[in-house]
């Protein structure tokens, strides 16, 4: 900071004040705080129009809602030029409310028939929305009263004419924001330039603004209770995204102390770059490829720069969900064969076929129609299944990009041996046809299934037999197994990676694996985990996969462990399965700090 900062944080008339909370995404940062006040209790003018009103208030809605899906739609795609990965699709689900026809046209029905102004109708109606949606027993459908909340405020305040909520966020110095708490929103519009980190009242380390905290790597601490009541802008802030400590108005010897560990941290994060550029392998040189999750926001040509050595799973539901509409064979084709041409000779790139459903659907409906329980209902390779010509198209596609790179297809959600069978027997249906065209293809080409479901893992060996290797997607097979919405800040507590449940089943699986000569890769959040990834290998995992701006943090930690204190460590927590999954996660995170000290100190 300047000499100007430091005026405007002299804080030797405050008392320093400690906090805690939960560590959201890592960093060390010092600043000025900026104290952000979200306005949600702003009045909303509620009063009776004349009939000859009517037709002007209702132009105002409809001006206000075409506003407002345009102003999502630019956030969306900037949060997709920033980030890849399921948080990239954060507003999808704010465009698939907004889209309801039903919403506007209630809205207008308030308007005409009760005679009420255009924020007074958005306002009970909303009101009425949010009701419903609390009141359902799905997480995934009480958590959309939170995007109504955030959907809501937003046509309000076009309506009143003030525009999105920029003018709050507006700072012209670098600052650690303070505030309640974050929607996404408000998190993709901090500007990005000026945020040093971010620290809420409330939140959750899998909330929405803590998923893009560490998706844009900006070091965040979540929970602190009433830290922006004791607040105020300017008030020097030391933020540990670490250890989820904030420190407000420290003393001279609180920061001195600080300062030295961000100095360290510099060192040993400038040190991160050529391990970056080395093939990831253990102290005692057992390789571990790092692979890449990517989509259509990732830079191609930076990969190999971020230390990737492969694309470990690309999705595609961007090329359903950009448009809206199904992709022709031949958009497919370019797409993927742009991907596979890429990469650097040998290294490999797992297309995941369509994985729509759940969190991911097409905005209109369209080929999908929103279902009671999404998460549990026709989604993934079921909805490809009973839709064979999206899938027929969707695999010529893949395998025609095959004959241009090291292509591989990866089968998502398969819980049956019978759903395998089939996806394979389309496969061979589009191979006999390309080949009959004269159409060149990889005849090899080696066929993967993600491990997401606890019946999957179940039933691994039997898989085994029909594909030449695992992905197991630790995001959703721990969603399933523990019957918990990640997202969900009421039950975020219990989504556990290092549940027993969860661990016998990658076990299963990796043995499994391994006994029918596959290899084995974790594509999950949790493969990003220094600590979840050396217990991992310690398994028998073979590849991680992860987000490209994680692997250098994560590579550089396996490459100071050797194989056998990975497997020391899965040997050791195998006899920990009668104790709770944070006793378990604490003891590998310790295990790994002994062999591993300078890892709190990496960013």
């Amino acid at each position: 900071m300047n000499s100007d900062t430091h005026a405007a944080c002299d804080t030797a008339r405050d008392e320093m004040r400690v906090m805690t909370g939960l560590a959201v995404s890592r960093g060390f940062v010092m600043g000025p705080a900026f104290l952000y006040r979200a306005g949600s209790s702003e009045q909303v003018p509620e009063y009776r129009i004349e009939p000859e009103q009517v037709e002007h208030e209702v132009a105002r809605l409809v001006d206000a809602f075409a506003l407002t899906r345009t102003q999502i739609n630019t956030l969306a795609q900037e949060l997709k030029k920033r980030i890849n990965g399921d948080e990239a699709s954060i507003f999808d689900g704010h465009l698939m409310i907004l889209d309801d026809p039903t919403l506007q046209s209630t809205c207008k029905e308030k308007i005409v028939k009760d005679l009420r102004n255009a924020e007074a109708a958005v306002k009970q109606v909303a009101d009425t929305y949010s009701s419903i949606f609390d009141a359902m027993d799905d997480s995934y459908l009480r958590e959309r009263a939170q995007d109504v909340g955030d959907i809501v405020k937003r046509i309000l305040r076009n309506l009143s004419g003030v525009g999105s909520d920029a003018s709050a966020l507006r700072v012209e110095y670098p600052c650690i924001v303070v505030a309640d708490e974050l929607s996404p929103s408000e998190a993709i519009s901090l500007p990005k330039h000026q945020i040093l980190g971010f620290a809420t009242d409330r939140g959750s380390t899998t909330s929405h603004a803590s998923l893009l905290a560490r998706a844009l790597g900006i070091p965040a601490v979540v929970g602190l209770g009433a830290l922006s009541a004791h607040v105020k802008s300017g008030d020097l802030l030391l933020l540990d995204g670490t250890r989820g400590k904030v420190v407000v108005n420290p003393d001279s010897e609180e920061r001195a102390a600080f300062e030295k560990m961000m100095a360290r941290s510099r060192t040993l994060t400038e040190s991160l770059e050529q391990a970056t550029m080395q093939p990831g392998r253990t102290l005692d040189v057992r390789p571990v490829p790092f692979l890449a999750n990517v989509d259509s926001s990732t830079a191609l040509a930076d990969l190999h720069t971020a230390g990737a050595e492969g694309i470990g799973l690309y999705r595609t539901e961007y090329l359903w969900l950009q448009e809206d509409r199904e992709p022709s064979e031949e958009e497919q084709t370019q797409a993927y064969t742009e991907v596979a041409r890429a990469l650097p000779d040998g290294q490999a790139v797992a297309i995941r076929v369509l994985d729509l459903g759940g969190d991911k659907m097409p905005k209109s409906g369209g080929i999908m129609h929103r279902e009671a329980n999404p998460f549990l209902g026709n989604r993934s390779i079921r909805f490809l299944l009973r839709n064979p010509d999206v899938f027929h198209r969707q695999l010529r596609a893949v395998l025609r990009a095959s004959a241009h790179g090291n292509v591989q297809i990866l089968y998502p959600m398969v819980t049956t041996i019978d759903e395998l069978h089939a996806a394979n027997m389309e496969l061979h249906t589009c191979m006999a046809e390309l080949k009959a065209q004269g159409i060149p293809f990889d005849e090899s080409i080696q066929r993967g299934v993600m491990i997401e479901v606890p019946a999957a893992a179940l039933i691994a060996d039997a898989l085994a037999k029909e594909c030449e290797f695992f992905s197991i997607g630790t995001n959703d097979l721990i969603q399933y197994t523990l019957a918990v919405d990640r997202v969900n800040e009421t039950v975020a507590r219990l989504y556990q990676p290092t549940h027993p449940a969860v661990l016998q089943l990658i076990d299963l699986a990796v043995t499994a694996a391994h006994a029918n000569g596959l290899r084995v890769s974790v594509c999950g959040e949790t493969a990003a985990d220094p600590v979840m990834a050396m217990l991992f290998i310690g398994m028998g995992v073979d590849e991680l996969s992860m987000s490209p701006n994680l692997i250098r943090l994560v590579k550089r930690a396996i490459s100071q462990i050797s194989f056998a204190d990975a497997k020391a460590l899965a040997d050791s927590v195998r006899r920990m399965m009668g104790t709770p999954a944070d006793q378990i996660y604490a003891f590998c995170r310790n295990q790994l700090i002994k062999l591993v000290p300078d890892l709190l100190y990496l960013q």
